[in-house]
């Protein structure tokens, strides 16, 4: 009943926090949202029981990828940013409906008890190694290849948004009369 509760609790806050990200005007109140997003999603993998994904969702979202946001919003000058209405919220208001739809899946999943493993392999080899090393076992055998293009294309996207930010902080500053 307890893990019922909390996985609730971090799923609203969750939704609610990511409602915040895409209505809130202001950029550092959108970071934030998205930081709250972040640890309630960790809070939803840890109430699960897969401590390291959580704990691998706190390390690399929750920190690296919010201190690369404030990067990016002390490198861009948000006055001339904000003028433009660059936010998509129409789009994000509109895919609401999607998000909750896809929480509703999940709180029915959760309620049913409906396994990855019917069989519970995963749940046989967790117990007799734990978590961690079923996670790595499988992630550097079975995708290990998957694993290194997602490492490749997020590098790529490290990049690109650097140097988007870069020729947005050029174009900001031939704009001044």
């Amino acid at each position: 009943m307890i893990q019922w509760l909390a996985f609730l609790l971090f799923s609203l806050l969750a939704v609610l926090s990511a409602l915040g990200v895409v209505v809130l005007p202001n950029p550092v109140y959108v970071i934030l949202s998205l930081l709250s997003s972040l640890i309630a999603i960790a809070g939803i993998f840890f109430v699960a029981g897969a401590e390291l994904v959580g704990a691998i969702q706190l390390l690399i979202y929750a920190v690296a990828v919010t201190v690369f946001y404030v990067f990016v919003l002390t490198a861009v000058p948000w006055e001339k940013a904000l003028k433009k209405d660059s936010h998509y919220r129409v789009e994000g208001v509109l895919s609401f409906p999607l998000l909750l739809l896809m929480y509703l899946e999940i709180l029915v999943v959760f309620s049913l008890g409906i396994s990855a493993s019917p069989k519970g392999q995963i749940w046989e080899l967790s117990k007799k190694f734990g978590n961690t090393e079923v996670i790595g076992s499988i992630l550097f055998s079975k995708y290990f290849l998957v694993f290194e293009l997602v490492s490749l294309v997020l590098l790529i996207g490290m990049i690109g948004a650097v140097i988007i930010g870069r020729k947005e902080a050029q174009t900001y500053d031939s704009d001044t009369p």
